[in-house]
């Protein structure tokens, strides 16, 4: 055997069984995955559990022009009450009436919000000034402390509500705490003391892809090196091309062979789930991306010459409101009106202290909004009625149809999908946005155009891969236990 040959072996043999365990908790941990997610309170439950503002609320609610940042106003123990949001999660509450703002939400009014929501008693409390395992995420932290709160019901539910808040953040069943176990937590190694070390766990988990790529490339190289040819004479057999003939190393080869190619572009995928695509590899030339430029944020003072109990007047239909949120679009001061849908509105557009509904916005008011946001960019503009390859069907956000598509002839090649109804950018695409779109979420979870319209199928082969990879791994984890026993019993007679 060759030197190269030998090397490429024992780089496969060492970066195989320091990661042998790794990859088996990767490819089994992702069945789970295709079904369960890391648990989460449900968007629509919390906004559904919200009470209906009425007109005696609007006769005295202030208007909220000192605010600033993102704001709705909605109802809290009864009260209706401003949310300001500031970036990704902080908030801060003010009441309606009197714009002071709420400085706590009390024990006593979080578990009658629980126990409503999950429609049965409290079994115990605790106050906690630590983010746990069900809530690793840093930008929970303005939000502590919060009130986690078990509750007496079949399902074993937690909630956690913030004190400064007074909002459910999280939401755990005892079902979607072991799919978080088995699935989410080991598959993105989330656990909570290293994960909170944003820095940190992710140095850890680059560490992992790295040697995960360079096992699996090792052994897709070594795989094909070691292929055997047939003699002659011999009869052909379905594994005649594998020279092995004990049972774990003839399986590990022949998975590997089959599903090697697979492995590798899963964990070279994975790699991007930690990182964009670097900027000296695909330049990025917007200093502010196109979104953040067509959504600007609103200006409340633009609302100074109207009051709520005017806006309470132009509406068309006065019932079961849950929440309004103060916008601006194209440049416009207007209210988007909350019903039964938390990701559907109705538009009241104010132009010149009056008014009104806006039903949907046209090419003109598109293309007028377009020239003024983008100026002397060139851009192709069309009415966009099927899903495509970069707008398609979400489980985490609304994507109605039909959308206005704006390709814009600029240096980053953007693209963006303009709701005809509200007006705003519901998602857009740059060159580097593109490549990270098809070089992670196609190749890591088969998000191609056909498979999103025919889930079964996607499903399926995910499974079938899967499966390919899990024989991989397990028959690399025992050869590599294997291997670890040959070097201590070699290194105990050595000595």
């Amino acid at each position: 055997m060759s030197n190269f040959k030998k090397l490429l072996l024992q780089i496969h043999d060492l970066s195989g069984t320091l990661l042998s365990l790794m990859f088996v908790i990767w490819f089994l941990s992702g069945f789970v995955l295709i079904y369960a997610g890391f648990p989460h309170a449900s968007r629509e439950e919390r906004f559904m559990h919200l009470s209906f503002l009425d007109h005696s609320d609007f006769d005295s609610i202030q208007m909220p022009l000192e605010l600033t940042s993102k704001v709705e106003l909605e109802k809290r123990n009864g009260i209706p009450v401003y949310r300001a949001y500031k970036g990704k999660k902080t908030q801060k509450v003010y009441n309606a009436f009197s714009l002071d703002q709420w400085k706590s939400c009390t024990e006593k009014e979080a578990l009658a919000l629980a126990e409503d929501f999950v429609g049965a008693k409290t079994l115990s409390v605790q106050k906690i000034d630590e983010l746990d395992q069900w809530m690793p995420w840093s930008y929970y932290r303005p939000l502590l402390p919060m009130y986690k709160i078990s509750m007496a019901d079949k399902a074993h539910t937690r909630i956690y509500i913030s004190e400064k808040s007074g909002s459910i953040i999280q939401e755990t069943t005892r079902a979607s705490r072991w799919a978080g176990r088995l699935g989410a937590m080991p598959h993105w190694v989330y656990l909570r003391a290293l994960y909170l070390q944003k820095g940190f766990w992710g140095q850890v988990v680059l560490v992992f892809v790295l040697l995960g790529i360079l096992a699996s490339f090792s052994g897709l190289i070594v795989g094909f090196i070691r292929l055997q040819k047939r003699k002659k004479g011999e009869k052909k057999q379905w594994c005649s091309w594998s020279p092995y003939k004990k049972f774990w190393y003839k399986w590990h080869h022949i998975s590997g062979f089959v599903f090697g190619l697979f492995v590798c572009t899963f964990i070279l995928s994975g790699l991007l789930s930690l990182t964009n695509i670097p900027k000296w590899m695909v330049p990025v030339h917007a200093k502010v991306s196109a979104k953040k430029t067509w959504n600007q944020p609103a200006d409340l003072k633009q609302f100074a010459g109207i009051s709520m109990a005017d806006f309470w007047n132009a509406l068309e239909d006065t019932t079961n409101i849950r929440k309004v949120a103060f916008k601006q679009v194209m440049g416009k001061p207007c209210f988007w009106v909350y019903r039964n849908d938390f990701e559907k509105a109705e538009e009241y557009l104010v132009d010149e202290n009056k008014i009104q509904r806006k039903e949907n916005y046209s090419e003109r008011e598109v293309r007028q909004w377009c020239e003024k946001s983008f100026p002397q960019i060139a851009y192709d503009l069309q009415e966009q009625k099927e899903f495509d390859a970069y707008y398609q069907i979400s489980g985490m956000a609304a994507r109605p149809l039909p959308v206005w598509q704006i390709n814009l002839k600029d240096a980053d090649h953007t693209r963006m999908y303009i709701n005809t109804k509200s007006g705003e950018v519901l998602t857009s695409y740059n060159t580097n946005q593109r490549w990270r779109r098809w070089s992670y979420r196609s190749l890591h979870s088969l998000d191609f155009p056909f498979f999103k319209r025919h889930e079964w199928l996607r499903k399926l082969i995910l499974i079938v891969i899967l499966i390919g990879g899990s024989v991989i791994s397990i028959t690399g984890f025992v050869l590599g236990i294997a291997s670890i026993k040959r070097k201590l019993k070699k290194s105990k007679k050595i000595k």
